[in-house]
């Protein structure tokens, strides 16, 4: 059940902070410390067990909602992207735990492959 909480969680932290760099105009910067101030903040709050963790996978798809909107062309991609990146977070949950850029290279990784699947599956009629 937790597992599918992280996706939740992970899944609409990435839509959130897209909304608001792309749609709001804020800034991917912005957007990105709004949603992961906000997840610090709450989700302790309401799940004191898991709080923690799911703060981290909030933050870590929150890097990945920081991707341009002409690499994400709308909030259904980013979805996809999101749920990408808490699969990819929960696969590499106990691996290097305590290193720097660990939440920003799974961010990375999701985006990377939502850019390679695009090119091989929809670029094929270009």
């Amino acid at each position: 059940m937790e597992e599918l909480i992280i996706l939740l969680v992970s899944v609409l932290s990435g839509m959130a902070t897209y909304a608001v760099a792309n749609i709001l105009k804020r800034g991917a910067v912005i957007a990105s410390a709004i949603v992961v101030l906000s997840a610090g903040l709450l989700i302790p709050h309401f799940f004191p067990a898991s709080g923690a963790l799911l703060a981290t996978a909030a933050a870590c798809a929150s890097y990945a909602g920081m991707i341009s909107v002409e690499n994400a062309l709308n909030v259904l991609e980013m979805a996809v992207i999101s749920l990408m990146t808490g699969i990819l977070f929960l696969a590499a949950s106990s691996a290097y735990v305590g290193i720097g850029g660990r939440l920003g290279t799974i961010a990375a990784i999701a985006c990377f492959a939502w850019l390679g699947f695009k090119k091989i599956f929809v670029g094929l009629d270009e």
